[in-house]
């Protein structure tokens, strides 16, 4: 039977990766094509219509995305396409009962993860009245929920996600893979536990690690995968020493297999780093780590139920900052009970993190989340299943966020946004790190930490002024709110402009770097498929506002700082001379 599956594929969409493979083990065929913007509908109904599928399946997976897949779904009927039609992920599971009410163009909504749902589903689709895990409509046309039998314990048992091609950073392909699935915390405001437990069965699972090395391995020796992007939740696990173990084995066995002089991403709690762990994460070649700090405050911690301390969020952003790794945080400034002695602890909690690029907003509500219910107990909840929304209970909190929410919104939540960018120069100088150490000068790196505060400073006394702002402010006065907002929007953007220029002078400066030592280099052995260059070298391009970088065609995530070919040169001799000049130092 052949099936179509749809949804994001700006990167890996392991997802749908997993599914196909599945799928294709099963003896069905998979095809996977990519919805990234609502401008691909009509490739999308064209490659359908030519694949003719039995299913199509839509990945649901982002609240901000969920009403242009509710457009392709009429996109797809308004087409002809009168095949099954079926969704899944995150949002769709969380809202499968209001979906399929409101939107006739649904057959069916999957609750869990998709591997043995799809499968179920492709080989029962005469009558599905039976298949667990999925909301349908009965012959009447009423809607019901088959219960679903659990997510999959044994991770081990799933194929290995089908890899068509791969992106590359400095000449390198990069994968993105999962050493577990869910998560041992149950954080209020995240979507990703509420439908984890959704689903049903252990919430939290870990793979072996000799599973784990056997697809690094094939990553690594046929395909030339040279960083891994794991895509855990958490990479760690709750206990410590289990965690020290658990990584110590991973090492030693990808040494054992060849699979050396890599580089690895990875997510994690701050209650989760410890110097023995990120000594052994150094030797893998950890050179990112994402930090779930989200709030300074003590009480903001415990309304997110983040279970997690800023004493621990202090000490592991200390020890990161000494294995010299890349950093990148969220602070969920704003939560329901905010109020302005909260702000001013994250506030000074910037101050001190100044080194690091971050970004800041609110904790939304998403269905079924902790925060959900409490603002819906609370009669605060507004908006609906597609965006829901509230007030912050204190008025000066209140004003301080809508203040900031509008004059930082490109800086945060555009794709060109400068926060994404400070990050962006940060990750690609730390690649370099990892495998060309000999190129980097003092002076280069000295031009990237730079570069990382002062944005930093920009926004740190940008909301200082706000913080300021904001007790002057007649909570009555609604035209001095809006002329707050504007007059911020402006001091932002004008700072912005003038950042964003100097970012690109070391975005330049990088690219030559490497491009000085591209000719010279030649793609590592091994390599047994050819590798499409997904990503190009791009020049500078002048930022009068984020208007401008599109008008130009500049896509952040398709272009930027990323050439191909080139040989790893070996970190550990660069990194014992950093270890042997931080000793020499101390003594």
């Amino acid at each position: 039977m052949k099936v179509a599956l749809i949804g994001a594929e700006i990167e890996e969409n392991l997802g749908l990766r997993y599914m196909a493979s599945a799928l294709e083990e099963r003896g069905h065929e998979a095809a996977i094509i990519p919805y990234n913007e609502e401008a691909d509908i009509p490739a999308i109904i064209r490659q359908v219509k030519d694949l003719a599928p039995a299913i199509a399946a839509l990945s649901m997976v982002f609240t901000g995305r969920a009403r242009e897949f509710c457009s392709l779904a009429k996109a797809l009927r308004n087409s002809g396409f009168t095949e099954h039609l079926t969704a899944g992920g995150h949002f769709a599971a969380l809202n499968c009962r209001q979906l399929m009410s409101d939107f006739a163009e649904f057959d069916s909504i999957a609750l869990g993860e998709g591997e043995e749902l799809i499968c179920e589903l492709a080989e029962h689709l005469d009558d599905i009245s039976a298949v667990a895990g999925f909301c349908r409509r009965d012959e009447n046309g009423a809607i019901i929920v088959n219960p679903s039998r659990g997510n999959p314990e044994n991770l081990d048992a799933l194929p290995f996600p089908r890899r068509d091609s791969f992106h590359e950073y400095y000449g390198r392909p990069i994968a993105s893979i999962l050493s577990s699935r869910g998560c041992w915390r149950s954080c209020a405001f995240c979507s990703i536990d509420a439908w984890y437990r959704s689903g049903g069965g252990q919430k939290f699972r870990i793979r072996g690690i000799p599973n784990i090395v056997a697809e690094m391995k094939e990553l690594y020796h046929i395909h030339g995968v040279r960083i891994f992007n794991f895509q855990d939740d958490n990479f760690f696990l709750p206990d410590p020493v289990k965690a020290l173990a658990r990584f110590t084995e991973l090492r030693d066995a990808l040494w054992a297999e060849g699979v050396k002089e890599i580089a690895i991403a990875v997510k994690a709690r701050p209650d989760s780093i410890n110097r023995d762990s990120l000594g052994v994460l150094d030797d893998l070649g950890l050179f990112r780590v994402f930090l779930g700090v989200e709030n300074a405050s003590e009480r903001g911690l415990k309304n997110l139920n983040r279970k997690c301390s800023r004493k621990a969020i202090e000490t592991a952003l200390q020890i990161l900052n000494d294995f010299d790794v890349h950093i990148a945080y969220n602070l969920l400034m704003f939560e329901p009970d905010t109020v302005m002695d909260d702000i001013l602890i994250n506030l000074r909690f910037m101050e001190r993190h100044i080194d690091n690029p971050f970004n800041f907003c609110r904790a939304e509500a998403y269905a079924a989340t902790g925060l959900e219910k409490k603002l819906r107990k609370d009669r605060i909840l507004t908006g609906d299943y597609f965006g829901f929304d509230y007030r912050i209970k204190d008025q000066q909190s209140e004003r301080f966020h809508k203040i900031a929410n509008y004059a930082f919104f490109d800086r945060n939540f555009n794709d060109y946004g400068l926060h994404y960018f400070n990050m962006e120069v940060d990750f690609s100088f730390q690649l370099l790190r990892r495998f060309h150490p000999e190129l980097l000068s003092e002076e280069l790196r000295s031009e990237v930490r730079a570069f990382i505060k002062e944005t930093n400073i920009d926004t740190y006394r940008c909301l200082s002024r706000i913080y300021d702002m904001v007790q002057t402010i007649n909570p009555d006065d609604q035209e001095a709110l809006k002329i707050a907002m504007k007059s911020m929007r402006a001091l932002v953007d004008r700072g912005s402009i003038d950042l964003r220029g100097r970012g690109e002078r070391i975005v330049n400066r990088l690219q030559r770097t490497w491009e000085t030592q591209k000719s010279e280099m030649q793609m590592p052995d091994g390599i047994k498929t050819d590798i499409e260059h997904l990503y190009s070298c791009g020049g500078s391009v002048p930022y009068s506002g984020i208007e401008s970088l599109v008008r130009q065609g500049f896509d952040p995530i398709r272009q930027g700082l990323f050439g191909i070919g080139g040989t790893t040169v070996p970190y550990e001799e660069f990194s014992r001379m950093l270890t042997g000049e931080r000793q020499a130092g101390r003594g």
